[in-house]
């Protein structure tokens, strides 16, 4: 039975898209993963944060390893399933600590999503960090004892989209069908560039934008829930292939709101994420 599902598995990731985005130098053409859940011509807020998160931490390394801190990550308009030309900027230059700025361009030269990332130089202090005190593994259930939630069921058969490339398990509510708080596992499939392996990163920044899924108070099909940003902040990256998002989300009948989560791994919380929320009743 263990080498069926296996053998099952293994057929299943075969068949996904080999990544988000084809990389060709400071071009970069998206895959039909990167699909989004709002409209079937645009990107999920995702994929382009990780590949914004990715352009700031590769920028201009020199001799130094940096650590992303944090991610700001603003959505202008729909980021179209087109060709995105990057503009990476050192904003504030420094040896420890850097500002960058990343913008998105379409083909005709509209800017249609910006990042300010803030990069920090790895550098020994000396704690000992096993005398610091410690969130500790988180109080759920392992993603091995969580039932899969398919994030394309609600949207055209066969259609392809970032859902379809993230391993979602809920430990705790069931997305839209239990409003409210929740906690999710994730596993990203797929890595951000196509023919590299899926750094720690892009799981973070991934995962960081599902708050308002995961913790939604609204019926999708009576409401939108749409985040024109998000903010991810991290002290250390994920280690091994889950993140849990445990999140709660709050809207106003006044049209806005706010999803906010905490993101960990299995041995206890890396960082936190929250999206400012434009709601809207569906027309």
């Amino acid at each position: 039975m263990g080498c069926l599902l296996g053998c099952l598995e293994s057929a299943a990731m075969s068949a996904l898209p080999p990544g988000l985005f084809e990389r060709e130098r400071n071009r970069f053409h998206p895959t039909e993963a990167c699909r989004g859940p709002w409209d079937p011509n645009a990107m999920h807020g995702g994929p382009p944060s990780a590949l914004m998160a990715r352009l700031a931490l590769e920028h201009q390394p020199g001799n130094t390893e940096w650590f992303v801190s944090r991610l700001t990550s603003e959505l202008l308009r729909p980021v179209p399933l087109e060709v995105l030309n990057a503009r990476v900027e050192i904003r504030r230059p420094g040896r420890r600590l850097q500002l960058i700025d990343v913008s998105l361009f379409t083909a005709d030269g509209t800017e249609v999503c910006a990042a300010r990332v803030l990069r920090m130089a790895i550098n020994d202090n000396g704690l000992d960090e096993s005398s610091l005190p410690a969130s500790g593994p988180p109080d759920v259930m392992p993603p091995e004892q969580c039932g899969t939630y398919d994030l394309t069921a609600r949207h055209e058969p066969g259609m392809m989209m970032f859902g379809g490339v993230v391993d979602v398990r809920p430990a705790e509510g069931n997305f839209f069908e239990t409003p409210g708080p929740g906690q999710s596992w994730f596993r990203l499939l797929v890595p951000t560039f196509v023919g590299e392996e899926i750094h720690p990163l892009d799981r973070a920044c991934t995962t960081g934008d599902f708050p308002n899924a995961v913790s939604s108070v609204l019926a999708a099909d009576e409401h939108l829930f749409i985040n024109p940003d998000v903010t991810v902040h991290l002290h250390r990256l994920p280690v091994g292939d889950w993140v849990l998002l445990s999140a709660q989300t709050h809207v106003r009948r006044a049209g806005y709101g706010i999803a906010a989560g905490i993101l960990s791994d299995r041995d206890g919380q890396i960082g936190t994420t929250v999206q400012s929320l434009m709601v809207a009743s569906r027309p």
